[in-house]
């Protein structure tokens, strides 16, 4: 809880400072690198999380994961490091993602389908999803097979199931009761 605080306080001031350069926009995408290689490297994540590595190495796995660095996110390794608390960059990256899409009005929405979705279909669903929000949407397609068909839409905490398998499954409690 204490390290989500202070991952918050990084983020919020990164954001601050990175609008005030002009340079949220570059950073964004350096944090979305960022947390990426996090999510998609779980042993990255134990790494950073062990204290008998050198902070100097985690550092330089970091500059070679983004290559060209802003100077913003450099200050920010490097304020990360002097004060002992680099392995905090996974949280502070999602963070900054989080904060800066609030701050732009952008929306994820995931569609979950039985196969993937054409674009006639995501552009009628977006349609839609700009009655509900005014900002800009980002949609997510995730494929799962058991769904059978249908699709399921989860946007702004709200869930829309329409799959063949929730329909099964109303008929199957309808006919039981």
């Amino acid at each position: 809880m204490k390290n989500n605080l202070a991952a918050l306080r990084y983020s919020k001031a990164l954001i601050n400072f990175s609008e005030n350069k002009k340079a949220s926009k570059k950073i964004y995408e350096e944090m979305k690198v960022i947390s990426n290689f996090f999510s998609q490297n779980k042993k990255a994540l134990n790494l950073f999380s062990n204290p008998v590595i050198l902070i100097s190495k985690k550092k330089k796995l970091i500059f070679k994961l983004l290559k060209n660095t802003s100077k913003e996110t450099t200050r920010l390794i490097d304020l990360l490091e002097k004060n002992k608390r680099l392995y905090m960059i996974r949280d502070i990256s999602l963070n900054y993602i989080n904060l800066y899409k609030s701050k732009k009005g952008i929306s994820n929405a995931k569609i979950t389908t039985a196969v993937k979705l054409s674009k006639e279909l995501e552009i009628k669903v977006m349609e839609k999803l700009k009655n509900i929000h005014k900002g800009e949407i980002k949609i997510l397609n995730v494929i799962d097979p058991k769904i059978i068909g249908g699709f399921i839409i989860n946007f702004k905490g709200l869930q829309y199931d329409a799959s063949v398998k929730n329909q099964f499954k109303l008929l199957k409690s309808q006919i039981v009761t």
